[in-house]
């Protein structure tokens, strides 16, 4: 019996990835759930098993392809009769979705697949005489759009009539990758711009070579995907930098007295978890910073559960892994599975489910160095908090001595549609307070 193994479905909202490895090739005997290929997609690499037992006769992928969900990937061979089979490595993605439903104007789009915006908006979309619409339109008619979920949503989200897009897929299926010049259009005409305002053209870069030797690199696909995500926080959401610093003499000192302990645990005791439980607390205080926004429907969407969002830098390029349930957990629990995520971060062997639900990120640049900085927030999170590295610094007591105090750099950034000024200061005074009398606040006092 011959399979044909497709790429199963990555992650919810990701239809395609790019092959970081090819595992088998043909005439390999492989077993039940052996990894075939690895995938990245979404900042993390994940294996693709075997669904059957049986030995390779085809390998339809090579290292560095992008391929999509329900792309065959390898051809396998039973030892049964002739007939052929598709299996898809995982289980079939949906396809029943709701129909496309237009768009509030000034949508921020809550997909996390990255929106390219390296190119200028192509032309408006023919006239519905054209022959593509006529046959999408007979389509509509007669049976559902052939398109993904995710593919679904992003239309739905943007707008995006499914019936004008040409399908690339097998069968005319509609791939994400179909809807770029839309997204591209959707972007030039609301990532800040006036409305009636022209899109603004990406930048002819000259020549470098004229003045002295250069050198290109390969952009990889993680840092593709990190460069869009952001470029696309940036443009479409009001930031707001607040700054301020925290004693953190008493904590570091807190730190230090059970750090030999927290290692007999097998764990390393750093600021990190004392900063998560901390801003927990805080976000209990003030909950529309654990909140996003939903201007499609003029919605504050309140989560009554604490995700938080850890910035960790690889070799790769930053990736956000995120701890659930920190008001939950106490520090050694924080220390321990911080540890384990970021390692397998960095190794790039975190899942899909462990880069979602965030409710608010943290980026700790301290264990690098410097101070103050203004970090981009993690959409479609309205909030993220940027710290330095603690630095010794004269401070005046309340009766007028100069003390060595240890201070560290804090940095509020919001979203400014839905927080103000008045709170984001209120917010970072509380969290301020809390990291400086963190035993008392921790014992409720």
């Amino acid at each position: 019996m011959t399979i044909e193994v497709k790429l199963p479905p990555i992650a919810d909202g990701v239809d395609s990835g790019d092959v970081a490895a090819v595992i088998v090739k043909a005439g390999d005997s492989v077993r039940e759930d052996d990894t075939l290929i690895e995938v990245e997609s979404d900042k993390a690499t994940l294996p693709v098993p075997s669904p059957k037992a049986g030995r390779v006769t085809r390998v339809l992928v090579n290292q560095g392809d992008k391929v999509s969900v329900g792309q065959v990937i390898v051809v396998l061979e039973e030892s049964a009769d002739s007939s052929t089979e598709t299996v898809s490595a995982g289980p079939a993605p949906e396809t029943a979705e709701p129909p496309v439903k237009p768009l509030s104007p000034g949508f921020t789009p809550r997909e996390d697949r990255p929106i390219m915006m390296d190119e200028p908006p192509p032309p408006p979309p023919a006239a519905p005489a054209q022959p593509e619409a006529a046959a999408a339109s007979a389509l509509d008619d007669h049976g559902p759009i052939p398109a993904g979920p995710a593919v679904r949503r992003i239309a739905r989200e943007l707008g995006i009539d499914l019936r004008r897009v040409r399908g690339s897929g097998r069968n005319g299926r509609i791939l994400v990758e179909d809807l770029d010049p839309h997204i591209r259009q959707y972007v030039a005409a609301r990532g800040g711009a006036a409305p009636g305002a022209p899109a603004i053209a990406p930048v002819e870069l000259p020549d470098f070579s004229l003045w002295g030797p250069i050198r290109t690199e390969k952009a990889s696909s993680l840092r593709v995907k990190i460069a869009d995500k952001l470029a696309q926080a940036w443009a479409t959401v009001p930031h707001v930098h607040h700054h301020h610093e925290a004693d953190i003499t008493a904590l570091a000192a807190m730190q230090k007295r059970y750090k030999e302990r927290v290692a007999e645990q097998g764990a390393s005791l750093t600021l990190t978890p004392f900063l998560l439980k901390a801003i927990v607390i805080a976000l209990k205080d003030f909950p529309v910073f654990n909140a996003s926004y939903d201007p499609a429907r003029g919605e504050i969407i309140y989560k009554d559960y604490f995700h938080i969002g850890v910035a960790v830098d690889t070799e790769a390029g930053l990736i956000v892994p995120v701890i659930r349930d920190v008001d939950k957990k106490s520090i050694l629990q924080l220390a321990t599975e911080l540890g384990d995520l970021s390692r397998r971060t960095r190794e790039r062997k975190v899942s899909p489910d462990e880069l979602k639900g965030g409710t608010f990120t943290l980026s700790n640049l301290g264990g690098i160095g410097g101070g103050h900085f203004n970090p981009i927030i993690n959409t479609p999170e309205v909030a993220i908090l940027g710290t330095g590295r603690g630095t010794l610094k004269p401070v005046f007591s309340a009766d007028g001595t100069v003390q060595a105090r240890l201070m560290l750099p804090l940095t509020l950034g919001y979203d400014h549609r839905v927080i103000d000024g008045a709170g984001g200061a209120r917010f970072l005074v509380r969290l301020v307070d809390i990291l400086e009398n963190f035993e008392a606040t921790i014992l409720g006092f």
